[in-house]
C-alpha cells in the first residue's frame, strides 16, 4: 500500500510540473569522455553565461543556446593531453566548435531536446536528446564514434596506447526554471 501511495505521489508532482516554461541558462559545460588501453580521459569546457533562455514545450516557442567554443579552450588535465586532444580535433584547420540546443520537450521528468553539434569539420543534427534535471542543472549525454566524426582514433608510444572509438559527449547546462 506505501509503494502505491509513493507512486501516486511521484505522479502527481510530475504532472504538477508546467509543461510549457522557461530556463535561464547561466552556465554550460562541455565534457568529452573517452577510453584508452592505459585508461580514461576527459576534456572540459565550461563558461557562466549573461542569462541565454530556452524554452520548454513547443518548438513554436523556439529559442536556441548556442556555445562556440575555441578547441583550445578544452582542458584535458596536463600539456600533453591538451596536444593531443586538439591534434586528434584537428584544432589547426577547425579552431571552433559548436554545440546548439533547441527548445526543450518535456519527457515525464525529463527533457528531450534537437542538438546540432559541429565538431573537427563534421556537422551533426541529433534528434530527441535526453536532458535529466538534477537540482539546478540539466544534463545530456551523447554517445559519439570517432568514424561518425571522420576522425582517426589516435595511437601514442607506436601503438601501445589506443584510443577506444566511442567518445561520450556530456551537456551541462546551469538553469534557473522561470513558469
Amino acid at each position: 500500500m506505501f509503494i502505491a501511495r509513493l507512486f501516486i505521489l511521484g505522479i502527481c508532482l510530475v504532472a504538477a510540473l508546467p509543461a510549457n516554461g522557461q530556463f535561464v541558462v547561466n552556465q554550460q559545460e562541455i565534457n568529452v569522455k573517452g577510453i584508452t588501453s592505459f585508461g580514461t580521459f576527459e576534456c572540459s569546457y565550461a563558461n557562466e553565461l549573461p542569462g541565454d533562455t530556452l524554452y520548454t514545450g513547443t518548438l513554436s516557442n523556439s529559442n536556441k543556446v548556442r556555445f562556440v567554443i575555441d578547441v583550445d579552450e578544452f582542458g584535458c588535465g596536463n600539456f600533453l593531453l591538451n596536444r593531443d586532444f586538439r591534434n586528434t580535433l584537428k584544432a589547426a584547420i577547425h579552431p571552433t566548435c559548436m554545440v546548439t540546443v533547441s527548445s526543450l520537450i518535456r519527457r515525464g521528468p525529463d527533457f528531450s531536446s534537437n542538438i546540432d553539434v559541429f565538431l573537427a569539420g563534421k556537422y551533426l543534427n541529433l534528434k530527441n536528446v535526453l536532458f535529466t534535471k538534477e537540482d539546478e542543472q540539466l544534463r545530456g549525454t551523447i554517445h559519439l564514434s570517432f568514424e561518425q566524426l571522420d576522425l582517426v582514433t589516435p595511437n601514442r608510444l607506436g601503438g601501445l596506447i589506443k584510443v577506444h572509438d566511442r567518445l561520450t559527449l556530456e551537456i551541462i547546462l546551469g538553469i534557473i526554471f522561470k513558469p
